[in-house]
């Protein structure tokens, strides 16, 4: 009897609280479905990549070849001039870089393709390479044998007119004789760095987010035991009132995150020889504006929240959300398109951008300005909320 008192207990407490019910019972299966469709999409078969591709020659093939490629679905192909390949890699506009300087179906010198690679997104470069493989393999498989006919001619000399109708004959039959053929055509060319190893800065700028969101959220947890403990009254009765209150919270949270960025950008710089100092003021300059995107994140949050339970409840959710969408857990470009294009929507994309482009692309002020402006801009919205929130709580008392 007592053992099934206490079971009906439990349940009563469990259906009254609705933070501890979303908790049990949304949180899990929402959280599950948005990773599921994360992690699915970075495989590499499905993940669309940005290329900058150009060419450098007029013959036939190489408009082919580019014309097939940029069909692919998952291929996010536009057409620049060849010193404009290298600029948008350079800046992340693109994920990769194509050159074409050759006739892909003839016998050259040098590999025809020349793929443009930033090391810090690598695996942009291994996909480009599979599905280059593929356009030549599965679309074009005769420009693979007429490349190598070519070259045999170049070792023997000039195929008989028998040799010659054989060759047609096998490049009509070329789907099923080709089984692949185009890494011979390539040539990987990284762009000329000289910072840490990219994977490290840029994982640097998406734990950075993370903890900046998880911190944020745990100081600003502070004002629902303050309104729980009657200390809340006292401030909004004070001079200054409400907005002292929110400013202050604000204030500290965002030296709070400073500190935690000083930390592990100092970690980063020892062990890892992330570039901190020689961008210093660039870092201080995004450090900040991240740190209150995570306040004006947390903040509402709190304000929200009655219990402690339902701030952790909402809280967790959001920074899990946040985070896996934003791309702490999974660069945004190895994503299915329409995530990354909720990507952009997240203050944790911007910041982990504007980490990035300080640290490891060096970028200036100027260039970080739209990342920063964003930022604040989450920042000024998330304290104008929890001022609305907090006024209005204070009417309806």
């Amino acid at each position: 009897m007592m053992m099934g008192a206490i079971v009906r207990a439990m349940a009563l407490t469990l259906m009254r609280d609705r933070g501890a019910l979303m908790m049990t019972f949304v949180l899990p299966p929402v959280l599950f479905i948005l990773f599921a469709a994360v992690f699915a999409g970075t495989g590499g078969e499905t993940s669309a990549i940005k290329i900058a591709a150009a060419r450098t020659t007029e013959a036939p093939s190489a408009t082919a070849f580019l014309t097939a490629l940029g069909h692919a679905s998952d291929n996010d192909l536009i057409l620049v001039t060849p010193e404009e390949v290298r600029a948008r890699v350079a800046d992340g506009r693109a994920d990769v870089g194509l050159v074409v300087r050759g006739d892909v179906a003839a016998a050259t010198d040098k590999p025809p393709l020349l793929v443009i690679t930033d090391p810090a997104r690598n695996v942009a470069a291994a996909l480009l390479s599979a599905r280059i493989q593929r356009v030549f393999t599965d679309d074009l498989p005769g420009l693979a044998i007429r490349r190598v006919a070519a070259q045999i001619q170049v070792l023997v000399g000039a195929f008989s007119p028998e040799q010659t109708s054989r060759l047609e004959q096998s490049i009509a039959r070329a789907p099923e004789l080709v089984a692949g053929g185009g890494a011979e055509l390539m040539e990987r060319q990284p762009l000329t760095r000289r910072r840490s190893e990219p994977g490290v800065s840029y994982y640097a700028g998406a734990i950075a987010m993370l903890f900046l969101l998880f911190s944020a959220v745990q100081g600003a947890g502070s004002l629902v035991d303050e309104r729980r403990s009657g200390v809340f009254d006292r401030i909004v009765m004070s001079r200054g009132g409400v907005l002292a209150l929110v400013g202050g919270k604000l204030a500290f949270l965002i030296l709070q995150g400073l500190a935690l960025s000083a930390v592990l950008f100092a970690v980063a710089q020892i062990v890892y020889g992330v570039n901190v100092l020689p961008n210093f003021w660039t870092f201080a300059a995004v450090a900040v504006a991240a740190s209150a995107a995570a306040a004006g994140i947390a903040l509402p949050l709190a304000a929200v929240s009655r219990t402690r339970q339902q701030a952790q409840t909402l809280s967790t959710f959001a920074v899990l959300l946040l985070s896996a969408v934003g791309g702490s857990m999974v660069p945004r470009f190895l994503m299915p398109e329409w995530l990354q294009q909720a990507g952009v929507l997240t203050p944790t994309a911007w910041g982990i951008e504007a980490f990035q482009g300080a640290l490891w692309r060096g970028e200036g002020m100027a260039t970080l300005a739209p990342s920063l402006l964003i930022l604040l801009g989450w920042a000024a919205a998330g304290a104008a909320v929890t001022l609305w929130f907090i006024r209005r709580q204070v009417r309806l008392a």
